[in-house]
């Protein structure tokens, strides 16, 4: 039976009483400290709650608070009768809360936008330069799937899932790729989807053709076309959202 692992040495000193104003905030930014400044480092296990609530001079709900909020951070993940440990600081796994802070602000259709022609924009690009002969293959295999999908709007969002996803692993930046993740799913579960297809039956032949283009660019290697491509694309993806929501009757980018 594998052993667990021992709890980090921490102690009274390193931690350093915590005032009573702000108990849990103060918890949680101790830890991020010694986690940016090595003391604490992934995969590490926290001392024992025990010993935390003495080391911090608090009571058990507010380390348990302190504790839920790491936790939906990415930074500590808790294991079943193990104790608590920090992640594996994964850029994925500490940017996971961008979607959820993303699900909140859906008012602010624009600046998601914005946000969205940024960075897949970016991601186009180094995709153009890095694409390797099997990317190539995958795309051109996603792209000849979109035929399947014409009259199938869920087929179709998950075919568009798969695509963007793509373009992401290409472009090899993990930052880059869970941010455009959470920008994605902005708004755009299956209901809405389903809702933009029946009041835009070109939808999906437009976006068909779209990452054509987008793919076609890759594989030609040219990244100022691929750029081209996606800016128009998620124009497209914007206005058909705006046509839903009521904001404007302008017709597709050309």
């Amino acid at each position: 039976m594998a052993k667990r692992p021992k709890a980090k040495p921490l102690n009274s000193g390193t931690f350093a009483l915590i005032e009573k104003q702000a108990i849990g905030k103060q918890v949680v930014a101790r830890i991020l400290e010694l986690i940016r400044t090595g003391s604490l480092r992934a995969g590490d296990r926290l001392p024992p709650e025990r010993e935390l609530i003495e080391i911090f001079g608090i009571s058990r709900p507010s380390l348990r608070e302190a504790l839920r909020a790491l936790s939906t951070l990415g930074v500590v993940e808790s294991r079943h009768g193990g104790g608590a440990f920090v992640s594996d600081l994964d850029a994925r796994t500490l940017l996971a809360p961008l979607d959820f802070y993303l699900s909140l602000t859906k008012t602010n259709f624009k600046d998601a936008f914005d946000s969205r022609r940024v960075i897949e924009i970016e991601i186009v690009r180094r995709a153009a330069t890095k694409a390797s002969q099997a990317d190539i293959a995958d795309l051109e295999g996603i792209i000849a799937a979109h035929s399947t999908v014409q009259r199938d709007p869920i087929g179709f969002r998950i075919l568009d899932s798969r695509f963007h996803q793509k373009l992401s692993e290409i472009a090899g930046n993990a930052v880059l790729q869970r941010i455009a993740y959470g920008l994605y799913n902005l708004g755009l579960d299956f209901q809405h989807f389903d809702l933009r297809t029946r009041r835009d039956p070109g939808l999906i032949a437009r976006s068909t053709r779209d990452h054509a283009e987008i793919a076609s660019a890759i594989v030609a290697r040219d990244p100022e076309e691929a750029v081209r491509a996606m800016a128009k694309h998620i124009r497209n993806i914007e206005l058909s959202t705006q046509r839903v929501i009521g904001n404007s009757g302008a017709p597709p980018a050309d």
